[in-house]
């Protein structure tokens, strides 16, 4: 029933390869071709994943509503992988980790999920750099769903302060990157994610 290896190459060996992109495209032309169209849970679990992953929220949205009733029922990972899904729809970091580590993870979701952990942290991270100029230090530590002591390790490996006194952590605005064109869509959509990120 675990569903590992796809096509000629296993998930880990596509996530090892940087090819998450190809690894959707396996996965969706396996939902295309599966008979009377209905793939596995495997591939449809894989495939939400990766959606997740790449924060392609609309496309995870779309493959839910397009999961047969009997899949979605007879298989509580996919149920669980749409509340990921939902909560980061909505911006709840703190709920998207909570519920990342409720339970153990089949082998073809487990990377995928582990992988997105990572890409979230490191995205908070650079939010909390644009958007504040300081920060407590029990705030952080549920936007980055760390321990005290990681999440100080992580404010010493960016070079951000500390003080023990208030608790507060100031974050050190990132480097500005230098480029001749800027797409404006691009930045549109920089400023929406701040903007967002601070309503919550």
């Amino acid at each position: 029933r675990i569903f590992l290896v796809l096509g000629n190459m296993t998930l880990e060996s596509y996530l090892a390869a940087g090819d998450v992109k190809e690894l959707a495209t396996f996965c969706e032309e396996a939902e295309l071709i599966a008979p009377h169209g209905v793939s596995t849970p495997e591939i449809y679990g894989c495939l939400l994943g990766v959606y997740l992953l790449q924060n392609e929220l609309d496309h995870a949205k779309l493959l839910w509503k397009r999961i047969p009733g009997s899949v979605k029922l007879s298989d509580t990972e996919i149920s669980d992988l749409w509340e990921i899904g939902k909560r980061l729809w909505n911006r709840e970091f703190p709920e998207v980790y909570t519920l990342i580590n409720k339970r153990v993870w089949p082998p073809h979701i487990d990377p995928l999920l582990l992988k997105l952990t990572e890409n979230l942290r490191q995205r908070v991270l650079l939010l909390v750099s644009k958007a504040y100029s300081n920060i407590g230090l029990d705030q952080l530590c549920l936007l980055l769903g760390t321990e005290e002591e990681n999440t100080l390790s992580i404010v010493r490996e960016k070079g951000w302060e500390f003080d023990n006194t208030t608790r507060v952590v100031v974050p050190k605005p990132p480097e500005p990157v230098v480029t001749e064109t800027q797409d404006s869509q691009y930045r549109l959509a920089q400023l929406v994610d701040i903007v967002s990120f601070l309503e919550n």
